[in-house]
């Protein structure tokens, strides 16, 4: 365990960083895992908010990554107001039952989302964040996998906050990487930014791709995190 924590709170970058919170993942038994990157003071379910998940299926991140879905989603919200550990069931029953908050839940059970917990995360300066953990149904986690993981989690979110802070050289990117960057940091989807700004989604995609390339990241979340902490962009 210790050296599983040594490898996340020494991480030089977001992309090992999320490769040995993988491994963790892997060793302590869980099946799901997700992180909200929140912009500071903002929401978990937000349309700014950054989600790194791994174990989801593809249908289910597709429909989470629309943001009118995903700001239905009550888990996070009520996980951060409790301040300590809660499971996506109790953090359920937290909060009134409305229409919308039915049909999310319908959904979660469609798609076999049932069995997990939520850790809030806080960090220096508001930067506050979320993630949760899903196992099996038909596993319950015990009470060691629990504290294992949130522990992963915490370090993790401490390593995010402190690369966030750190200063490194100037990153060459042209006015319209900037422009999709920034979008990207706000939470906006390929297809959204396309439409805002005009142009295609392959032409996105390929900007989106010179972006990565530049910053030395491999998904959205890092991408966030570079361009904060060198100051492209703000949320």
């Amino acid at each position: 365990m210790n050296q599983v924590l040594t490898d996340i709170a020494t991480s030089p970058c977001v992309t090992t960083l999320w490769q040995n919170v993988r491994r963790a993942v892997d060793e302590y038994g869980a099946d799901k895992f997700s992180y909200h990157f929140t912009p500071i003071f903002g929401s978990q379910v937000s349309r700014e908010t950054q989600v790194m998940a791994r174990g989801f299926s593809v249908e289910w991140l597709d429909l989470y990554e629309s943001a009118e879905f995903r700001q239905t989603d009550p888990i996070p919200d009520a996980v951060m107001r409790a301040g300590h550990v809660i499971s996506w069931s109790e953090a359920l029953e937290r909060v009134e039952q409305t229409e919308e908050i039915r049909r999310f839940v319908a959904a979660l059970r469609e798609y076999g989302i049932t069995n997990g917990f939520g850790v809030p995360l806080f960090g220096p300066d508001n930067r506050d964040a979320y993630a949760a953990f899903g196992f099996p149904e038909d596993h319950t986690p015990e009470e060691e996998q629990i504290v294992s993981l949130t522990l992963v989690a915490r370090t993790a979110h401490d390593r995010v906050c402190q690369l966030v802070a750190i200063e490194e050289g100037d990153v060459a990117l042209s006015q319209r990487e900037v422009e999709v960057l920034a979008l990207i940091a706000q939470g906006k989807s390929n297809s959204v930014i396309a439409q805002l700004l005009e142009i295609s989604s392959e032409t996105v995609s390929t900007y989106v791709k010179r972006i990565y390339a530049k910053l030395g990241v491999s998904d959205r979340v890092g991408a966030t995190v570079k361009a904060l902490k060198l100051k492209l962009v703000t949320i």
